[in-house]
Formats: structure tokens, C-alpha cells, sequence
């Protein structure tokens, strides 16, 4: 499995318009190496001289000079320190480096769940359980996640999964939305926010289950398209596959986080 990433390419390992070296420190924290880059931000490696590790995360170079990118990291804390739930990354604590807002995060070492789709129900369903477990304390806290999907399922050294990447977060009843089209549902659905993480886990699910997503990269606005339900040999597969379809053809709607867990349960027994 993959190590904690937000993406695979780097360029030149430059914070900003300074160098950011291996081993420059950060309080406490040296900088150790690179992880990876998303869309607006990236992460670093850091240890502590105790031999404690964490990821720093910050806004992307080109992205520092705009004040929303900044006070998109502190938000993330805020709300990471909010929610506070074994099942969702850890937040250390917000520092500031060259005026750059630095959020430094639980290091979360051993992949994400992406390698295991297609893979038997009894390789990933605890990890899907704490995944739901982990969009149940956001609900809690009135939050959805917005941002549902394998890549932000990670594993810690325990070999727990945690969600990560809180950057979506909204309120349950805001408008859905989600960072690539996979993962959203139809426009003509009306999605609130709560909608939308349901959705997401349809979708998480079934890639789960099959090793493919739904309705491919474009989504479900673009399939118009009924997902896929073939005969699967497996038992428990089949019943996640089915109950993965209900939840898409419904747009993650009337179904609530309850669903899923029962699904799991079920599934469990």
C-alpha cells in the first residue's frame, strides 16, 4: 500500500518562493521528505526528535499568497480538533512558516484503501466500518465530509483506517458536492451535503466490491447509465454489491449513515 499522499509529482521540493531543505525544522518537527501534492495543498514528512512523526500540510505554492488557501488549512484544524474521533486523522496542532499557515497531522503510514478494491470483503470492511464510523462523528458535530473516496481513506500504524482530507467539510444541509465527478451525485438530484457522503459511500463501496468505479471517471451525470450488478460468487460480496446499488440509485438519499452500518453489520453476523 501506498504511504500517507496527496498526489505523486513534486517540483523541486520549493515552499513558496523560499527552499524548503530535507531537515529544515519547524519547531519541533524536521522536515524529512516529501509526501505529496493535491489539488491545493501538499504534505511533508516531519519527525520529532523523540522519534514521533507527523504530516505537515500546507496550501500549494502558487496558492500561498491568496488569503482563502491559508484560512482553508486553519479551518481544516478547527474542525479536526472539533470533531476529535478515533476514526478520522488527528490534528497536532496549526503552526506558521514564512506566513504560510502549516497544520501538522497524525502520519498515517500504510496506504490508503485504493489497493484493496476488488479484493475479498474480509480484506477492507473494517476499514469501510471505520470510514462510516468516522462520517458518524462528523455528523455529530452537524459536518459532512464532502470529499469521500479510497484516497482519503487512510491506514495508521495500528492498521486502522482513518478518513483524512477535511478541506470539503460543510454543514449536513449544505448543497453536496465532491472533488471529482465519480463521486458526486446527478445535479437533477438536489443533493444536501448528508446526501452526498451517502452517495460517496455507494460509490466507495462498489468500487470496493468490483475493483471499478460505478460509473466510471465521468460519473453518474455523464453515465446515464444503471450501475453494473453482475452474480459474484461470494455471498457477502454480492449482498454489499446490491446494497451498494440501492444507495446510488437513490442518490444517497432517505438512506442516512444508519444504512451503511446496518449493511456492515449484517454483513458481520
Amino acid at each position: 500500500m501506498r504511504a500517507q499522499q496527496l498526489a505523486t509529482e513534486f517540483d523541486e521540493r520549493r515552499i513558496g518562493t523560499a527552499t524548503w531543505p530535507i531537515g529544515e525544522r519547524l519547531h519541533a518537527w524536521h522536515v524529512v521528505a516529501p509526501l505529496g501534492r493535491g489539488g491545493t495543498a501538499e504534505a511533508w514528512l516531519a519527525r520529532a526528535p523523540d522519534g514521533r512523526e507527523a504530516a505537515l500540510k500546507l496550501a500549494r505554492p502558487e496558492l500561498r499568497a491568496h488569503p482563502a488557501a491559508n484560512a482553508a488549512i486553519r479551518r481544516e484544524h478547527e474542525v479536526l480538533r472539533r470533531v476529535a474521533s478515533p476514526h478520522v486523522v488527528a490534528s497536532y496542532d496549526l503552526l506558521e512558516w514564512a506566513g504560510a499557515a502549516v497544520l501538522v497531522l497524525q502520519y498515517l503510514p500504510h496506504g490508503d484503501l485504493v489497493s484493496l478494491a476488488g479484493a475479498p470483503p474480509r480484506s477492507w470492511l473494517r476499514a469501510y466500518a471505520g470510514a462510516v464510523a468516522g462520517l458518524r462523528a462528523l455528523e455529530r458535530q452537524g459536518l459532512a465530509h464532502g470529499d469521500v473516496k479510497a484516497r482519503n481513506v487512510l491506514f495508521g500504524a495500528d492498521g486502522n483506517a482513518r478518513l483524512i482530507d477535511l478541506s470539503h467539510a460543510r454543514a449536513l444541509d449544505a448543497p453536496a458536492a465532491a472533488s471529482t465527478a465519480a463521486h458526486a451525485p446527478r445535479p437533477g438530484a438536489h443533493a444536501r451535503a448528508a446526501e452526498g457522503d451517502c452517495f460517496a459511500l455507494g460509490v466507495l463501496l462498489y468500487e470496493l466490491v468490483t475493483g471499478r468505479l460505478p460509473y466510471g471517471p465521468e460519473g453518474a451525470a455523464a453515465a446515464g447509465a444503471e450501475p453494473q450488478v453482475a452474480p459474484l460468487e461470494d455471498p457477502e460480496a454480492e449482498r454489499l454489491l446490491a446494497a451498494a446499488v440501492t444507495a446510488l440509485r437513490a442518490d444517497g438519499r432517505g438512506l442516512g449513515l444508519s444504512y451503511f452500518a446496518d449493511v456492515i453489520e449484517s454483513v458481520r453476523a
